[in-house]
């Protein structure tokens, strides 16, 4: 009975003295998590060529609000003046025109990104700050606007031609009679023969551009015809995407830093640029290839070209209501995830009570138990357009497994994210 008491005991001890030295592990983790934050509105950034900032949704107002933060930050304290945007390319040059000057409303050119994610107020907010911001200064200083993307084909269809009918009138008749079937409304549904069709002709046209680059150049000017070279790039691209076996999300990725490269070559040559800020989801922004089915990431593509000249931030948040496609319905409504778990970084960031938070890793190498747990394997919340209300019940389905301080140079927290307002017709 002794013999029984003394083991009942000891294991007793033993426990306490365990939970005891997690309890104070814990502690320390948060103490050196809380003296390293600092709220998003104080951070602090380096002067890098690229800095890239993930989102963890699509969904929350929130992050697009820290994308002009961050943005904002960028232009007034360090002189850039390129935003890009995991958007439609030709889009892009949509919205570009919209915050030079040009007409409709911030609406309008926010819906013309091509992604339904970004028919927010919070972008038109983020596209009426640019276009304000450009109103005062001279044409050499102004803010340009690009998306990096190549999921659709209409504006890049209606650049493209613009062009051509300014060059070569015959051809661009033509071309827009045998690229026909390259289409938003079947960007989705289109029969593939007749994608793989299109895709010889838009091959065949980029080849005729490049023979009379000379020609064209000489009836406008190098700037203009790179400019339609990168929206008929746009338009194969997507074709490929879409009429070929290719591996759809790697492909994708690779044509996003490859677009990205673009956008920074074009910039310096043609307006003297030497940065740029990208965003995009999570997955693409960070630098370790994590995503599911993506062999090599946007991010992993750009830190290989740059080195340490690429910077990228990821987003978390402890809870969230978004809004997302749902599976089974197809309509954009309201999902709920509440991160939790004692490994999570969410978890440890919401006990610190802030509404927000930003990390910088580097400094972080200065508390040796908060780096060592930077360096280990978690899940990181990467909720895209798309979601089903059991998502939320399985983590590794709204997650990517990464390592924090390889995947990213800083991350931003967000307690409570809310829900985007969407742009009423």
């Amino acid at each position: 009975m002794k013999r029984k008491l003394l083991i009942t005991l000891s294991l007793f001890i033993v426990l306490s003295v365990l939970t005891g030295f997690q309890s104070a592990s814990a502690n320390t983790l948060q103490q050196s998590l809380q003296s390293n934050l600092v709220p998003a509105s104080k951070m602090e950034l380096p002067a890098k060529t690229i800095i890239g900032f993930g989102e963890a949704t699509h969904g929350n107002k929130q992050f697009t609000t820290l994308k002009l933060d961050i943005f904002k930050h960028l232009v007034e304290k360090q002189g850039y003046r390129v935003f890009a945007i995991e958007g439609d390319f030709g889009g892009g040059q949509k919205v570009n025109e919209y915050i030079l000057g040009g007409s409709g409303t911030a609406q309008d050119a926010a819906k013309a990104i091509g992604f339904t994610i970004y028919h927010t107020e919070e972008m038109a907010a983020l596209l009426s700050w640019m276009r304000s911001f450009n109103e005062q200064r001279d044409a050499k200083d102004q803010i340009h606007f690009y998306g990096f993307d190549m999921q659709r084909y209409d504006h890049n269809k209606n650049g493209l031609f613009s062009y051509l009918k300014k060059v070569d009138p015959a051809r661009a008749s033509k071309y827009e009679k045998l690229l026909t079937n390259l289409n938003d409304q079947t960007v989705y549904d289109q029969k593939i023969a007749l994608v793989q069709e299109a895709l010889t002709h838009i091959k065949s046209l980029m080849e005729q551009m490049k023979q009379n680059q000379s020609v064209y150049i000489a009836k406008s000017s190098e700037k203009e015809y790179e400019l339609a070279i990168a929206f008929a790039e746009s338009i194969k691209q997507n074709a490929t995407l879409r009429g070929t076996n290719t591996n759809y999300g790697n492909t994708r990725d690779r044509y996003m830093a490859d677009k990205v490269m673009w956008i920074l070559s074009f910039e310096k040559k043609h307006y003297g640029r030497n940065n740029l800020f990208i965003t995009g989801h999570n997955g693409h922004i960070e630098k370790t290839s994590t995503s599911a089915g993506i062999t090599t990431c946007m991010g992993a593509h750009l830190a290989k070209a740059l080195g340490d000249q690429y910077y990228a931030i990821g987003s978390e948040f402890y809870e969230s209501t978004f809004l997302a496609k749902d599976t089974t319905t197809n309509e954009r409504k309201a999902f709920t995830v509440k991160n939790s778990g004692k490994d999570r970084l969410a978890v440890l960031f919401a006990q610190t009570n802030m509404p927000d938070g930003f990390l910088d890793f580097s400094k972080a190498k200065h508390h040796q138990d908060l780096y060592t747990y930077l360096n280990k394997g978690q899940s990181i919340s990467a909720i895209g357009d798309v979601f089903s209300g059991w998502y939320g019940k399985m983590e590794k389905m709204y997650t990517l497994q990464m390592v924090p301080a390889k995947a990213f140079d800083a991350i931003i927290f967000v307690r409570t994210a809310t829900p985007s307002v969407m742009i009423t017709d």
